[in-house]
């Protein structure tokens, strides 16, 4: 790394983003004996490690260890139940997450000596150079990995009422759920809208899934829907399939999500 003036750095590589592929070109740069920087605009590591796969996959098994002890597979396996602690629950996750993140992406920045991190929004600027935190950011090459963001449909009256998306696993964010939720509307039948959908059921959440298309999993074989749909509907989570969600309206304490199928108005309340 050098300084052309006192804003400006200089790497042979510049990323936007600080997530598993930024990570992978990262070290592979300092590999080549090249200086490598990452912007990050929320959280290092990115979606995998603070708010997808390690979040979800702690809090699914958590759910599975609640809901096979309070439902024994075994003839003369009594259960006396279970009681959860959600917040202590989410603040075991949040204490996974930090460790991990501490050792597999953030002891790899102070080791490798080559690479460096700066936080902020970053974006390219007139010059090709890329602004962060006040920063200049010149490279020989640049990288965008910046990742996915969970998409907001355009649902009449949904900005007007409280909602959730994926990022609700999120660590050391404002956006974490601390509340199980008494009840709960899914907008959407895919792989991600499933699994969380299962994991508040088996915690206790009376969970209904909304999805447009004929089945779950519209974009997989038919025969895994087929299957998902008759475990999860076993479970208690209630699917319902052909309805196109038109708008959402405050009802009291309550949310309503209000669609039409097959010609027909519909209605799905929850907490």
């Amino acid at each position: 790394m050098g300084r052309d003036s006192a804003a400006e750095e200089t790497y042979d590589l510049v990323i936007l983003g600080s997530g598993t592929t930024a990570f992978a070109a990262a070290i592979r740069a300092a590999e080549l004996g090249k200086t490598a920087v990452m912007t990050e605009s929320r959280v290092l590591g990115g979606t995998c490690v603070n708010r997808g796969c390690l979040p979800s996959k702690n809090l699914i098994e958590a759910a599975r260890v609640y809901w096979e002890a309070t439902r024994p597979r075994f003839p003369g396996l009594l259960s006396r139940g279970m009681d959860i602690d959600f917040p202590a629950l989410i603040r075991q996750k949040d204490e996974i997450i930090d460790d991990f993140r501490d050792k597999k992406y953030q002891s790899v920045v102070a080791d490798a000596g080559r690479i460096a991190v700066h936080t902020g929004q970053a974006g390219f600027a007139p010059d090709g150079t890329v602004e962060v935190d006040g920063r200049k950011l010149r490279g020989h090459h640049y990288l965008i990995a910046t990742g996915s963001r969970p998409i907001i449909p355009a649902i009449a009256g949904l900005d007007q009422v409280p909602y959730l998306t994926s990022d609700l696993l999120a660590a050391d964010e404002a956006v974490e759920l601390w509340e199980l939720p008494r009840s709960l509307l899914i907008i959407g039948g895919g792989y991600i809208a499933l699994e969380l959908g299962q994991l508040f059921q088996r915690l206790g959440s009376a969970v209904t899934v909304l999805e447009r298309s004929p089945r779950i999993l519209p974009a997989y074989e038919p025969e895994v829907s087929v299957a998902l749909t008759e475990i999860l509907r076993a479970e208690g989570v209630n699917i319902v399939t052909n309805l196109t969600v038109g708008r959402v309206e405050r009802v009291g304490s309550r949310i309503a999500a209000i669609g039409e199928t097959a010609g027909t108005q519909a209605r799905y309340e929850a907490d």
